[in-house]
């Protein structure tokens, strides 16, 4: 059936081909118009069933581009929209962060200075509904809250608020505001002179957050080393990666080119503004850094600037431009590779089966990987690799990925998260130090007997109990880190979070020693 949706799209798009070559070319027009009117009218005359035109063409054109890269894809207009808002760093709404427990919707963190932190909204306390709506109870999604709570900046909307002790409703009326959306999930010093800075994205405002943190650091901790972490960061807009990079290097040195058979090549240098050009430099990378991540990490790798430490990144060494379609859609077309100053395309191979070519990060081989990737040479003479993404100076890789299946599916459920708020809600009144936040051991017996108790429940036919308990006993430390890492972002905040995750994370560790004791 879907051999032949393709075949049926792929029929369309030759049509509309056709139609475009027949315009451009008008010594085959007249041939050319005829085929195609007959395709057409057999079409509309004689095809089994009624044919949405607009949804066949975006169906052919979405089909058309996964033919010719992974990277190269259509949009339609809603989609533009919330792509739009993503990178460009501000959305229109109410300023709050939420989830969804026991389909009820949880205020996790209120933006500060927006129009819920100026009507008294706080972390914990539940929605209960909008525009007198009931929202409560009724399945609602996180789509759907979104849908109801966004809106133009000015316009109003009433929501209905309370908490698990106080049960009686408080009417709120809001106006929408200008909410942020940052790129920069945390700055501050790490350790004395240490700074750290953990970018999620390179959205249109990535460099404006990252310069003023950077001059904080330098200003207020006098900081000499920097880590950059990257991980998870699958990139976005190549000007910001450019201009982050000229922070770090003196005037005239390549940072990256890029070429395409339709464009010419570009080569991009550094000038003599960079603040922090003689600094240590760590760059911490996984298998979700990508794009521009890559960018940054090739060109200080490759330039001898400072040191690659966590695992072998995505491999995106592919350039997208926008082309703006009249119906307010657009595709996101590869335009052109980028190559990092040794002259190396990180991009990895790619097929026709896209399912594949996003999974490979999942089940690649580093140690097979690099007896196949293209030999490079940085400035100082180091060998490094391309086609494959960026391989780190110092791979370090993550224990997660030694994590048992009982434990993998704990931490993606429901169940996980809403035993977290439960708990959250212990602490929020309480004056704790997020940086010695523990979780007292009454509390810590209950919370596995709990999650024993679920998992035996959930698992019973896949996993018997004597090895359930056992896994469970050898990770108790990780269950309990991990929900205590929930309960911090709920009662402190997202940056909070952070801080506490980077006190028992090994490849920080390994950049610290590294910054201290060799670079």
């Amino acid at each position: 059936m879907k051999d032949n949706q393709n075949s049926f799209y792929l029929l369309i798009f030759i049509i509309i081909l056709l139609g475009y070559l027949s315009y451009n070319n008008p010594s085959t027009s007249k041939f050319e118009n005829t085929k195609i009117n007959t395709v057409l009218k057999q079409i509309s005359r004689n095809y089994v069933d009624s044919v949405d035109y607009n949804s066949l063409i975006e169906n052919t054109i979405k089909e058309t581009l996964k033919n010719l890269d992974p990277h190269s894809v259509y949009m339609n207009v809603e989609e533009v929209q919330n792509s739009r808002e993503m990178m460009q760093g501000s959305f229109d709404g109410i300023g709050i962060e939420f989830s969804i427990h026991r389909d009820t919707i949880v205020i996790i963190n209120v933006i500060p200075n927006g129009p819920s932190d100026k009507k008294g909204l706080q972390a914990g306390e539940r929605i209960i509904s909008i525009e007198n709506e009931n929202v409560a109870g009724v399945g609602i999604t996180n789509q759907d809250v979104i849908k109801k709570l966004r809106g133009r900046k000015g316009t109003k909307v009433n929501i209905g608020i309370n908490t698990k002790k106080d049960t009686l409703i408080r009417s709120i009326n809001l106006i929408r505001g200008k909410i942020p959306l940052v790129s920069l999930d945390v700055a501050y010093a790490i350790r004395p002179n240490i700074g750290y800075i953990k970018l999620n994205r390179f959205s249109a405002t990535t460099f404006k957050e990252f310069k003023l943190e950077l001059e904080k650091l330098k200003r207020e901790k006098n900081i000499e080393s920097l880590i950059l972490d990257l991980r998870g960061n699958s990139g976005g807009y190549l000007d910001q990666s450019i201009k982050i990079l000229n922070e770090f290097f003196g005037n005239g040195e390549l940072l990256v080119y890029t070429e395409g058979n339709a464009r010419k090549k570009q080569e991009y240098f550094a000038d003599s503004f960079g603040i922090f050009k003689s600094g240590k430099l760590c760059v911490l990378i996984d298998e979700g850094s990508a794009s521009a991540s890559e960018i940054v990490a090739g060109a200080i790798q490759d330039n001898d600037r400072g040191i690659i430490i966590g695992e072998r990144s995505f491999g995106k060494g592919l350039v997208q431009e926008q082309i703006s379609l009249n119906d307010g859609s657009l595709i996101r077309l590869t335009v052109s590779r980028y190559y990092t100053p040794s002259g190396r395309c990180i991009q990895k191979a790619y097929s026709e089966d896209q399912e594949e070519y996003f999974s490979e990060m999942y089940i690649r081989d580093v140690n097979e990987t690099i007896d196949t990737l293209e030999k490079f040479t940085t400035i100082g003479g180091k060998i490094v690799y391309g086609g494959g993404g960026i391989m780190p100076d110092n791979i370090v890789q993550s224990t997660s990925d030694s994590l048992p299946a009982s434990l993998v599916y704990l931490y993606t459920s429901d169940f996980f998260s809403e035993l977290a708020y439960d708990y959250a809600n212990l602490y929020r009144n309480n004056d704790y130090d997020f940086k010695n936040f523990t979780i007292d051991n009454r509390h810590k017996k209950n919370i596995l007997l709990k999650i024993e108790k679920w998992l035996s429940y959930e698992l019973v036919e896949n996993i018997n109990e004597k090895q359930l308990i056992q896994e469970i006993e050898k990770n108790q430390k990780n269950i309990i880190n991990r929900i205590s890492t929930l309960i911090i972002r709920q009662v402190y905040g997202w940056s909070e979070m952070q801080i506490f995750l980077n006190q028992n994370d090994e490849v920080i560790t390994t950049s610290l020693s590294l910054l201290q004791n060799k670079l």
